[in-house]
């Protein structure tokens, strides 16, 4: 017996507002989540289906007013090539009351302005490397210690983050930044780089009003067979280039820790999760230091990570214990409970 109809909305951008042609392959790569989602929601009873979201911002609220369903697996990322408009296709489905999956408007702008989100994990006490915004590119960066990462302060899935955003001397750091600017048409953000290990955790909204998240076995990346001599970071192309040398270098794997940094991975994450407002699922990256004293970072909160059978959220949550349809099941109920409640 069908549970209901459900619209599975994604993006499917003809173009993106900056980067280049390489870029768009993470754009390209959200068709393998919609087909994952579209099948694991069918073979649970539910009658989904996959939706494009419109190409313009103008026939969003007309689109969204269209919509005939019970609720919209909600998988759009940009708008018009540009990942700001994501938060505004969410609000659309807030201002028709129509439920949805994941993080609200708020959450998900916040998320993407990495500067504004630091601050805002840093005020709660969630440990964050040191950085600095640089908007024109000549900004000061005296009170850093090298070597340093820059990347984009407003993209996701690893857009513009490659061997060479990890910058040894204030030249070579200053070169990036102009490189982010000028490609991506956005401040550059600069961290101080963290050599050691990488870790992802997985957060499902918890069952029940103000329940604290479920946190999902702890996931590490393994870059045993990273380029040699590389700073080991997650670039783009460990992501999306296939066959590259940096995606065969990279593998999610299970986290093997000991009990006092699992708590405190568990802790900065779930502190992230409260900071942020997050909902629904999310997954935070954190960098640990190899050597004493062990500093822990934040690099990146995703509120809105890949959820194709084969990206490492969907791993982690398999060896968790939840099976992928049930892990896609459980996002769509989360929302339509919490709608109800709320209604």
């Amino acid at each position: 017996m069908s549970r209901g109809e459900i619209a599975v909305v994604y993006n499917d951008d003809g173009a993106l507002a900056a980067g280049g042609a390489e870029d768009a392959l993470a754009v390209a790569g959200v068709e393998g989540a919609v087909r994952g989602v579209v099948d694991a929601l069918n073979s649970r009873g539910w009658r989904a289906r996959a939706i494009a979201a419109p190409a313009s911002l103008r026939e969003v609220l007309a689109f969204v007013d269209a919509l005939d369903c019970d609720g919209v697996f909600n998988l759009v990322e940009s708008l018009e090539g540009d990942a700001r408009n994501e938060a505004f296709f969410a609000a659309a489905l807030e201002l028709r009351g129509i439920p949805y999956t994941g993080s609200g408007p708020r959450t998900l702008a916040l998320c993407l302005d990495k500067a504004l989100a630091r601050a805002v994990l840093a005020a709660a006490n969630v440990p964050i490397a040191r950085g600095a915004l640089l908007a024109s590119g000549g900004e000061s960066l005296a009170h850093l210690t090298y070597p340093l990462l820059i990347k984009p302060s407003r993209e996701d899935a690893s857009h513009g983050i490659a061997i060479e955003s990890v910058a040894r001397d204030e030249a070579a750091a200053r070169a990036r930044a102009r490189h982010v600017i000028e490609r991506y048409a956005q401040p550059a953000l600069v961290e101080e780089y963290i050599a050691g290990r990488e870790f992802n955790v997985g957060l499902l909204e918890g069952e029940g009003p103000n329940a604290a998240p479920r946190i999902l076995d702890l996931a590490e990346i393994d870059f045993t067979n990273f380029p040699a001599g590389s700073p080991r970071i997650v670039t783009y192309g460990a992501k999306w280039v296939a066959d590259s040398a940096e995606w065969n270098g990279t593998r999610s794997v299970s986290a093997a820790v000991d009990t006092d940094l699992g708590a405190a991975l568990r802790a900065a994450s779930a502190g992230a999760w409260r900071a942020l407002g997050l909902r629904g699922y999310a997954r935070v990256d954190i960098r640990v230091e190899d050597l004493a004293p062990r500093r822990m970072a934040v690099i990146d909160v995703n509120s809105n990570p890949d959820l194709s059978p084969d990206a490492g959220f969907a791993l982690t949550a398999g060896r968790s214990g939840i099976p992928y349809v049930e892990f896609i099941d459980s996002i769509l109920n989360l929302a339509l409970v919490r709608n109800d409640a709320r209604a």
